[in-house]
Formats: C-alpha cells, sequence, structure tokens
C-alpha cells in the first residue's frame, strides 16, 4: 500500500481533513478544486422535515454560480435525476436508446408473488431481483438459482425489507464496473474487489487482517470501512479449509468475503486506461440515452473478455473516493474534470496549494448553529513552501507559541512540530515567495529565551492547510487509539442523534406538549 500512496494524487496527499473521508470525499474534493482556482465557496443546509443534515455547496465565479450536491451539480436535471432514481425508468430509457440491458421486467406493489415467480420461471434461471427504488445496493439479491431461492428473496425484499415495488432480470455473469461519465467522455473506470489477504509465509491470517486494515486506514476514502472479522468470515474460511491462526503461503490468497462492498473490506483497482473502447463506448451512450443526465456513475456487469457488458444501473451522484485513492492502479483527478466542465475558463488558473479547514467549516452546520458558511478565499497564485528544521533550547522558552505568532502576523501558512532527535520542524507557506524565505532569519533569531545551534532548510511542496497550528506528535499507537476513539464515538454521535428526532416527531412527545410547556413556565417561576 505505501507504494501505492506515493502514486495518489500530489495535490491532495494530507490535503483531506478526516471530516472529508469517506462519503465526503467527492463534496470536499470537487469544493477544494474549485476553491484553489479562485472560485467563491459557500456550504449550506437544506431544511428537511426528517431533521436529516442535508449539506449543498456552490461554485461562483464573477459570471454565474453553480449549485452542486455531493459529485452531482445543477447541470444535471430533476428529470435525470427521477429516471435514475428509479431503475425501472433507467431500463426503458436505456431500451429505447438501443443500450445493452439485462433481459427482466418491473412488478407494481398489487402484483402478487406467485405472478412474479410464474413471469420468472418463464424467463429462467439464474436471476436477480432487485427495488426500482432503492440505491446503493440495498435489497439486490443476485444468482437466484431455483424458484425456492426466488421465494425466499422475494419475501425478503418485498416484506422484510420493505421494497414492494421490484425487477426480476436476467442475472449476467461477469465483473461488475463503475464507469464515471462526464460531458460524454470515460474519465473513470472501477473495480470492486471482494476482501482478501495475501499471504507472506509467516503471520497468521488473523495478523494479516490487522496489517490490512492499519493500510486501509491510511486511505481517506477507506479509513472507516475496515475488515472487520463475523461471522460471514470465519464461516468462510471454514469451508475454504483455513482458521484465522492459519499461515497462508508467500503470495497465497485468501478470501474472506465473497460480495465486493468496499464497507465490507473490499479493494478498489481503478482500470481506466486498460478498459476497452467498446465498454467506454456503452456507459457513454447510456449516459446520453438518459435526458440531462451530465454526470453518471454507470454499473456495468463485464463478461470474461471484458468486450462486451449490459448497464445494470445509472447513478447521478457517484462517488469519487475510489478514483482518487485506489488500492491499486492509477489515481484519477475527476474533481478537476468536474470543475473545467462547469467553470472552462479556470482550466488555465495556477492553482493554490493551500487547503481549508473543513472540519471546522462543518460543525456550525452539523451542530445547526449556522445554516450557511462562507469559506475565505485562497491566496491566489503558485504557493512556495519551506521547511527550517531548528536545533537548540527550544523547549519551555516560549519559542514555539512565538514562532506562531510570528508566522501569523507575516501571513503565512503552516505548521510546527517535534521531532525525535529534539528538533522542531517549522513549515510555512505563501504565494509570496520573499516572506517565506525571510522567515529563516525570524527562526534564527528566536525570541529572546531561546538559544538556536543550528537550522537545516528544505524545499517543501506538498499541500499545506490555511493558517498555522502547532502539532503535538503522537505515536503509532496513540494515533490507532483516537482514530478508533473517533470512529466508535461518531457513531453514538449518529445514533443518539437519530433516537431523539425519532423522540421529537413521535406522537407521545407531541400529546405532552402542553404538559411540558407547562412544567417550563413552573420552573422559570
Amino acid at each position: 500500500m505505501k507504494e501505492i500512496k506515493e502514486n495518489w494524487l500530489p495535490h491532495l496527499i494530507n490535503a483531506v481533513p478526516a471530516a472529508g473521508f469517506g462519503k465526503r470525499l467527492s463534496l470536499y474534493t470537487i469544493a477544494l478544486e474549485g476553491w484553489r482556482r479562485g472560485l467563491k465557496l459557500k456550504f449550506f443546509t437544506l431544511d428537511d422535515p426528517e431533521n436529516k443534515l442535508r449539506i449543498r455547496y456552490t461554485l461562483s465565479s464573477d459570471e454565474r454560480e453553480h449549485t452542486f450536491e455531493s459529485s452531482k451539480g445543477d447541470k444535471t436535471t430533476d428529470l435525470a435525476y427521477k429516471i435514475c432514481d428509479n431503475k425501472y425508468l433507467t431500463k426503458e430509457y436505456l431500451q429505447k436508446a438501443g443500450v445493452p440491458v439485462a433481459e427482466g421486467k418491473s412488478f407494481s406493489e398489487d402484483v402478487s408473488n406467485d405472478e412474479i415467480i410464474e413471469y420468472a420461471n418463464k424467463l429462467g434461471y439464474p436471476l436477480v431481483i432487485k427495488p426500482i427504488s432503492a440505491n446503493g445496493g440495498k435489497g439486490v439479491v443476485s444468482n437466484i438459482e431455483n424458484q425456492k431461492e426466488l421465494e425466499d428473496a422475494l419475501s425478503y425484499v418485498r416484506h422484510e425489507l420493505d421494497y414492494p415495488e421490484v425487477i426480476v432480470e436476467s442475472f449476467v455473469q461477469g465483473n461488475e464496473f463503475r464507469f464515471i461519465v462526464v460531458d460524454n467522455e470515460v474519465v473513470g473506470v472501477l473495480n470492486r474487489v471482494p476482501a482478501h489477504i495475501v499471504g507472506n509465509g509467516k503471520s497468521t491470517i488473523r495478523e494479516l487482517i490487522r496489517e490490512k486494515n492499519e493500510e486501509r486506514r491510511k486511505n481517506p476514502h477507506l479509513k472507516s470501512r475496515m475488515i472487520k472479522i463475523d461471522r460471514t468470515v470465519t464461516d468462510l474460511l471454514d469451508e475454504l479449509g483455513y482458521t484465522l491462526k492459519s499461515i497462508p503461503k508467500e503470495g497465497e490468497v485468501v478470501q474472506l468475503r465473497l460480495t465486493s462492498n468496499l464497507s465490507t473490506g473490499g479493494d478498489s483497482i481503478e482500470l481506466t486506461d486498460v478498459i476497452s473502447p467498446e465498454l467506454k463506448k456503452i456507459a457513454i451512450e447510456g449516459t446520453k440515452a438518459i435526458p440531462g443526465l451530465t454526470v453518471s456513475g454507470m454499473d456495468i456487469m463485464v463478461d470474461s473478455d471484458n468486450k462486451s457488458g449490459v448497464i445494470i444501473e445509472a447513478n447521478t451522484r457517484p462517488g469519487l473516493g475510489g478514483h482518487l485513492f485506489p488500492v491499486e492502479g492509477t489515481p484519477k483527478d475527476i474533481p478537476k474534470v468536474i470543475v473545467d466542465y462547469y467553470f472552462p475558463e479556470t482550466k488555465d488558473v495556477e492553482k493554490s496549494s493551500l487547503y481549508f479547514d473543513f472540519n471546522s467549516i462543518l460543525e456550525p452546520l452539523i451542530n445547526r448553529t449556522a445554516k450557511t458558511v462562507y469559506v475565505s478565499p485562497a491566496p491566489t497564485g503558485k504557493v512556495f513552501g519551506k521547511k527550517y528544521i531548528v536545533y537548540g533550547k527550544l523547549q519551555k522558552v516560549g519559542y514555539k507559541v512565538w514562532i506562531k505568532r510570528q508566522a501569523l502576523l507575516h501571513r503565512l501558512n503552516g505548521f510546527m512540530e517535534d521531532l525525535e532527535d529534539g528538533g522542531i520542524a517549522i513549515v510555512v507557506a505563501s504565494p509570496k515567495k520573499e516572506d517565506v524565505v525571510n522567515f529563516k532569519e525570524i527562526c534564527e533569531k528566536g525570541n529572546g529565551r531561546a538559544k538556536i545551534t543550528n537550522i537545516i532548510e528544505e524545499n517543501f511542496d506538498k499541500p499545506v492547510k490555511i493558517g498555522f497550528e502547532i502539532n503535538k506528535t503522537l505515536s503509532k499507537e496513540e494515533i490507532k487509539e483516537l482514530e478508533e476513539d473517533t470512529i466508535v464515538l461518531e457513531k453514538e454521535r449518529d445514533y443518539f442523534k437519530k433516537k431523539f428526532t425519532q423522540i421529537e416527531t413521535s406522537r407521545m412527545w407531541r400529546y405532552t406538549s402542553p404538559v411540558r410547556t407547562v412544567l417550563d413556565k413552573i420552573k422559570g417561576k
């Protein structure tokens, strides 16, 4: 993974704050791309009857403004969204345009299971059943091989999951690829591989899973998507003749799951550069078939020869994280392509390498203390960076606090952190090269109490956050513990928010409103 990480897009390495990880990667990276070009950036929330947090953002120049929801901009029409949100409508439009799709039929709520089974038996097995309106693979049951399995699947999807409107279609053997199309051009192709580990002849399967999860934590797209050791994993290992204590041979691949979901430990492989023109054409023609669809994520089931396939789903706001931070393959800068499409006049603008603190931007929106947050404009022009490694008597003499004050006074961005050898690394960056170069003299001079013995100067060309911070250097164990605690706390927060919303919208809460009002007045007195 280390080798792959070094191949990630340089302008995004270490430039994604925690709030931009996972599902918010598309939102953050497109907003960042526009902001770095000098576009005005605004985040805001929409009112929601269920009290869900619905964050949107706008990018604007002096001439125009565009609104975005994740990767979907306002050039994608409401009609396109309506069509893609309904798998039956999607299939109708694709078939009408002659785009290859799996053979099948949709069934409304009032059609009985017996009628569906009768049709399915005529169509032939294996089959797929999926809800008409669900997204993200919810309720999709694949490779149904007989009537008994179909009956179980219908009961599960229509009754347990409460998706009464379904589609039944032929199951197409092959690999599922996600094609990203922007303005009639394929700019990303992703394949997802089920969770697995590769043996080294020394470590147990449990140890290899732990090591792989350590690498996934470094990936902004996979950080919270760990390989969990559950019954599904242990049952499959048992079926394959392994246990968690088994030591696979060097290079031996051991499957941990059969499904390719990234959320359960799957890997993302970027394949844009090697995919066939025939498949790219299917994705482009599928996008053209849906009126008003300008940016799409086309899910295509591809045959073993990678020459033909059928579209199984169309998406209006595809996730970009797997393309930006793939486990394997060359990353694709899709946010750049999207901003090029919406603001073509900014293509040749000298972009800043700075980035903003997304955590502090989202905080007032998440806490409902603000409905709109404007991001201060990015400094324009090329950013120059230097790292000054300072040695001497620096601790407990106020040197670091003084340096931070000086950096802010000179409008420099960067950070400072302690080194294991006793030195201090000071990174400063700004479009004003002279200010960056002259800061070395300030570091040498010190605050009067510090005694500087040596300064090493290095160029620094990585992204830097706006502002200046004093970073505390943590051990690997401390970092891992903090990350795990954060994930647990976020889940607990989401759980209690959901419970609170359920209470607020319950009948009992409404019925007892007069009683609470009286009690509040009594407390007030």
